[in-house]
């Protein structure tokens, strides 16, 4: 029978390699390969979906993610398919038409096909750069495992979006802000602020700022205000006892510039790539740490905020995150100078122990993220291409003065540079109008701090 439809052509290579891998897998006994991934996706398994034709093989159109792609058919992105469709003979049953086959790249946006040389690309390094459905790029259509879960969805379409901060003057225009930012892009669900403070602060006294307050977390000895992020999620979970499924853990200089609304199976939350990343190849600072503070670990996930994930997920995850950071802060006396020397490497472990701690969190509880591109940095991007600007670096301002915008600033939620210059790129002259804009309408309070600086909290 002539196969003449892509999906069609890449069942029947993808049900001949799986019964090979089942029957060599079943003749060793062995259990692991890439990111132990047959531990964790058995072959029989997986024949079974694609015989009863529970996964449907779509390709993507130019600059398309999967998570789109399978969207459009009325189904959703499995990302575990990308590791089965990872090979030059999957690839090339796909695309047919005298492709060549190419080993020598890497991404999260592979495996994929490049039409401008007729190449199909394999992704040489999958522990490392693990696909994701949610990337894609320009040159290139991705290959995509389309399908539900076997006992079909259970996330109900209930939101609530989370940030951690302190009652200080830094972060008072930030949090009041990021409320009108958030209302204006029609984000799903609620928004509350995790405040660590003894007491709540005027804004949650007057109401003006839907709040959670919790006392900060106090280790003696060792001051170090990250830890007030888990132990803030952890305490909102515990006392407030949300029921929307979908959670989105942001940091207070994130501004949301559209609609937001992604929906995270339990076990699959999606998530920002972080600075850095781990290659199991090496030992650069990243491993380095993991290999220290994740021993067991078969996967790590270099992630950061936006944090999109499962109730049931971060229910899991915060206790942990907590102490893995603990963990890492109280063994400080034994970190090589590198860890924490930003002119050796950009890791600097002293303010970054609490993203490791979660990473590593997620990882021994078996918690696998996607990673997607969900934000946009001035002045690191010029073309907005995500819902959410992340405003924690210098913004210069193309005026030929040396004029830069900074969060730091005294008086940065006041004093906007403008008018923008014409030339000024689409990022920052988004970010920038949208300040400018919050300031017009929100204007400052009537609160008198009294605290020494803007980062000292007031309660």
């Amino acid at each position: 029978k002539t196969k003449d439809s892509l999906n069609d052509r890449l069942s029947e290579v993808v049900l001949q390699q799986l019964k090979e891998k089942k029957t060599q897998l079943d003749a060793s006994g062995a259990v692991g390969g890439i990111n132990e991934w047959w531990a964790a996706h058995k072959p029989t398994d997986l024949i079974d979906d694609v015989e009863m034709h529970r996964i449907t093989f779509v390709d993507a159109p130019l600059d398309t993610n999967c998570h789109l792609t399978c969207q459009n058919h009325g189904l959703a992105c499995q990302r575990h398919w990308f590791d089965v469709l990872n090979n030059c003979p999957a690839l090339q049953a796909a695309f047919p038409s005298n492709t060549k086959c190419s080993d020598e790249v890497f991404g999260r946006d592979l495996p994929a096909y490049r039409p401008e040389d007729a190449t199909v690309l394999v992704n040489q390094q999958p522990r490392t750069w693990t696909a994701s459905c949610g990337h894609r790029h320009a040159k290139t259509q991705r290959l995509c495992g389309c399908g539900f879960s076997k006992d079909g969805s259970s996330t109900s379409r209930t939101f609530h979006t989370v940030y951690n901060v302190q009652a200080s003057k830094y972060f008072e225009w930030q949090v009041r802000y990021m409320k009108m930012w958030f209302e204006q892009a029609g984000v799903p669900g609620k928004l509350t602020r995790l405040l660590s403070a003894g007491v709540p602060d005027f804004l949650a006294a007057t109401g003006e700022i839907a709040t959670h307050t919790s006392p900060p977390y106090n280790r003696p000895g060792d001051f170090y205000t990250p830890y007030n992020k888990p132990w803030s999620v952890q305490r909102w979970l515990e006392d407030e006892k949300p029921t929307e499924d979908v959670i989105m853990i942001i940091d207070p200089d994130c501004m949301f510039v559209t609609k937001m609304e992604l929906v995270v199976e339990e076990g699959s939350p999606i998530a920002q790539q972080a600075f850095y990343h781990f290659d199991f190849n090496k030992n650069d600072v990243p491993m380095q740490i993991a290999r220290r503070y994740c021993k067991d670990c078969t996967f790590l996930d270099p992630i950061a905020v936006p944090i999109i994930i499962h109730r049931h997920d971060i229910q899991k995850i915060a206790p942990k995150w907590l102490s893995k950071t603990i963990e890492i802060r109280q063994d400080m006396a034994n970190w090589p100078p590198d860890w924490n020397n930003r002119t050796r490497s950009p890791v600097g472990l002293g303010w970054t122990a609490e993203m490791f701690g979660y990473v590593f969190a997620a990882s021994e509880l078996g918690i696998r993220h996607e990673i997607w591109d969900l934000q946009n940095v001035p002045p690191v991007h010029k073309k907005l291409t995500t819902n959410i600007i992340h405003y924690h670096v210098e913004v210069p301002i193309p005026d030929g003065k040396g004029t830069q915008w900074w969060k730091h600033s005294d008086d940065a939620g006041y004093n906007i540079p403008w008018p923008l210059p014409e030339k000024t790129d689409e990022v920052t002259r988004t970010l920038i109008s949208k300040l400018h804009e919050a300031y017009g309408k929100l204007g400052k309070t009537s609160h008198e701090w009294k605290t020494p600086n803007k980062y000292v909290a007031e309660v």
